[in-house]
């Protein structure tokens, strides 16, 4: 159900309790993506309905991001219009989104965080209204190398050089800044027996599954579950 390039329309993409009248909704690029692993057995463990809208390098934040390759700007917008009239028709207990806020940014704006913090709140005024929780999972840390091959080649501490991401966010939204999971003084490859990541970028499946006891603690506080 991860929607590549060149493609604009998600599937039906539906997980967790299908026959629920209660849905979340998963949505943004693939550091959104990692969180379905905990989002679904949050789901199934709640007798939720489950729907993920995600989108290959098409982060939640409406962002132009510099072209390179097969990405284009107008198949992520568009794709982001279409994944936001399905929430609007939803009509969710909750959307949470999030989005890979490493991206090389255009040279038009001042800093990385101008361009994020415009496009988190564009994205918001799209989405205000069409649930009651929209909630922004900001950034997870970002890996300074592949944390598997660090591992496993006896990298030892130089596999700890993660380090944290912005977890500023902009727009009315119910944050979650999910970096103390993670990291303490330093951002660990391996957290509590875990190998944290699967690359040089996302959570692990293993790690997100982990996650999901904090995660569905989150979601219960604010009313969510």
């Amino acid at each position: 159900c991860h929607v590549n390039n060149g493609e604009v329309l998600s599937g039906d993409c539906t997980y967790g309790d299908k026959n629920s009248k209660r849905t979340i909704v998963l949505y943004g690029d693939s550091h959104a993506a990692q969180w379905f692993p905990a989002l679904e057995k949050i789901a199934r463990e709640n007798d939720l309905k489950l729907v993920s809208l995600t989108k290959s390098a098409c982060p939640a934040p409406e962002v132009k991001k510099v072209e390179v390759g097969a990405y284009k700007n107008r198949d992520c917008f568009q794709w982001r219009k279409n994944s936001i009239k399905r929430i609007s028709e939803i009509r969710p207990e909750a959307v949470i989104l999030s989005g890979f806020a490493h991206f090389e940014f255009p040279s038009n704006y001042s800093s990385r965080e101008q361009w994020w913090s415009q496009g988190q709140s564009i994205a918001f005024s799209h989405l205000f209204g069409k649930s009651k929780n929209l909630i922004y999972i900001s950034d997870t840390p970002h890996p300074q190398r592949d944390i598997p091959n660090c591992l496993a080649s006896g990298g030892g501490s130089k596999c700890d050089t993660t380090e944290k991401s912005d977890p500023s966010i902009s727009g009315g939204f119910i944050k979650l800044n999910p970096t103390s999971w993670l990291c303490d003084q330093t951002c660990p490859a391996v957290v509590d027996g875990v190998v944290a990541y699967r690359d040089a970028s996302h959570i692990s499946v293993a790690m997100s599954l982990a996650l999901a006891p904090k995660l569905q603690e989150f979601l219960s506080a604010k009313g969510v579950l």
